[in-house]
């Protein structure tokens, strides 16, 4: 598989033991009903799921039940170097067991999310399993953004492609059948896919969650994955968890679903002493986006341009009034960032300077980014917007990033938030809380910093290697802040 596959259509092949884990799960190990089986891979790549079904048919069945299940066997993949693989690999396993004997395999080259084909598959399966393309909806052209928009329902904001995977399979299967995947699992977790959430509880059954946490179980592409076993049709009330972390907190447990709200954000694993913890924490009335803003800190997309230590800055001659101190929320520890910094900050006001003043009133600055311009077009895959080439890559923070905040990275081990020392400078490298004016930054503070905020990032947030933990604005956002006695919001209550 070459990077640009990958990069392109979302190839990441899947190893055996996973194949087997989700086969395992889901075919049934009983003759007659595995003879009954109509089994489909939606994107099925070089064969990983469907030659290991055809061995366990060709195992357990005998001649003709056998190549009557593998005639009925289906993938579809996108790539026509994949389909022939395919077949190749089938014909393998098939003459393992009968030289002699031959299938015209129903492996296909489809598209099958635009294809109008697909519909005529709707229902006619008993088994839908696969490793889904890991594409950002984003990262198509605008075209193909479109048109999955206005077929597939269960996307939302920044989603990815397997989500509409999952809404695909679950077509395919007839009422009944059982659909087993491996993708990421930051469905479990994010906004972008509640309206998945919602959809397997209140129309499905979710029989089975394999979290796998922290733990990388691609060889070759860092991602964090999740095996979903679901049967179609019915609802579900508790999803039995086995969560398998590198980082040791192995162990069962289940999803216990909020009925009124099945796609909160907070649908994850737990164990009973956990939900009775979250309870507790849900029972708060108040989320800290109900009592702060939360903002990312400015993003120039060259950082190597515009971010400086002062004392570079005072180096190279650049014009004080154009400068404004920053600090580096991931580097914040104590309250402080170890190297005082300074950004060229080509803004007044909240609007981009035009090129002719700062040529005009601080030609060392300017001198430096026409140095650099080449650089600055490049950003976005140079298409960059020309006539703002001086400015930043991002117009976030602009005005926002300054003022009296609290500071924290957006992947800690455990709950740093720190108060920049300084109103007067901007921010970078993580998230900012600006509490609203009743808010008490002290109290909040020590809420943000508790033992609480670091159970709930790690129940409800996107883990990484070595412990680490996403505190993404998404995150944090729904902590339920210690309010108790109107210790952080005394003049609410």
């Amino acid at each position: 598989m070459t990077t640009s596959l990958r990069k392109q259509h979302g190839v990441v092949y899947t190893p055996q033991p996973i194949v087997d884990l989700i086969l395992d799960n889901v075919l049934p190990t009983n003759a007659a009903e595995l003879a009954n089986s109509v089994i489909c891979d939606p994107a099925c790549g070089d064969g990983a799921f469907l030659t290991v079904a055809a061995r366990r048919a060709l195992t357990l069945l005998n001649r003709s039940d056998a190549l009557t299940a593998l005639r009925r066997m289906t993938g579809y993949d996108i790539d026509s170097n994949a389909v022939s693989k395919c077949k190749y690999n089938l014909d393998k396993v098939l003459h393992e067991r009968y030289p002699s004997e031959s299938v015209d395999w129903n492996v296909v080259v489809r598209d099958v999310l635009h294809h109008t084909a697909s519909v005529n598959d709707y229902g006619r399966f008993s088994h839908v399993v696969g490793n889904p393309p890991y594409v950002r909806i984003q990262h198509l052209e605008q075209t193909g953004r479109d048109k999955i928009a206005q077929r597939w329902q269960l996307l939302r904001g920044a989603s990815d492609l397997y989500i509409v995977f999952y809404e695909f399979a679950l077509k395919l299967l007839s009422e009944g059948g059982l659909l087993g995947f491996i993708t990421p699992s930051s469905w479990i977790r994010s906004a972008s896919g509640s309206l998945l959430r919602k959809h397997l509880v209140t129309s499905h059954k979710v029989k089975k969650i394999i979290d796998f946490g922290d733990r990388q179980m691609f060889s070759d592409v860092t991602t964090y994955t999740a095996i979903a076993i679901v049967q179609k049709g019915g609802t579900t009330a508790h999803i039995p968890v086995d969560a398998r972390n590198a980082s040791g907190s192995d162990g069962n447990g289940s999803v216990v679903l909020d009925r009124d709200n099945p796609s909160k954000a907070w649908w994850i694993v737990r164990s009973q002493s956990d939900r009775e913890r979250m309870k507790r924490l849900l029972g708060r009335s108040v989320l800290l986006k109900d009592i702060a803003d939360i903002h990312v800190g400015i993003q120039t997309l060259a950082d190597r341009v515009f971010i400086m230590p002062y004392e570079k800055s005072v180096d190279m001659g650049l014009e004080r009034w154009i400068m404004r101190d920053i600090v580096k929320a991931s580097l914040m520890k104590d309250g402080q960032d170890p190297v005082r910094r300074v950004v060229i900050f080509p803004y007044d006001d909240g609007k981009l300077i035009p090129e002719e003043r700062i040529a005009d009133e601080a030609p060392n600055a300017y001198a430096w980014l026409v140095s650099n311009k080449a650089s600055l077009l490049g950003r976005d895959k140079g298409a960059f917007n020309p006539a703002r080439w001086h400015g930043f890559g991002r117009q976030v923070s602009i005005v926002s990033g300054f003022g009296d905040k609290i500071l924290t990275s957006g992947m800690n081990r455990y709950p740093n938030f720190q108060k920049c020392p300084d109103p007067n400078a901007t921010f970078y490298g993580g998230y900012c809380v600006k509490p609203k004016p009743h808010v008490d930054m002290g109290r909040l503070l020590q809420s943000l910093n508790s033992s609480d905020m670091d159970f709930f990032i790690k129940t409800t947030s996107r883990p990484y290697q070595g412990g680490w933990m996403s505190y993404a604005k998404s995150f944090i956002e729904n902590f339920p802040v210690d309010t108790e006695a109107g210790k952080v919001c005394p003049k609410l209550f």
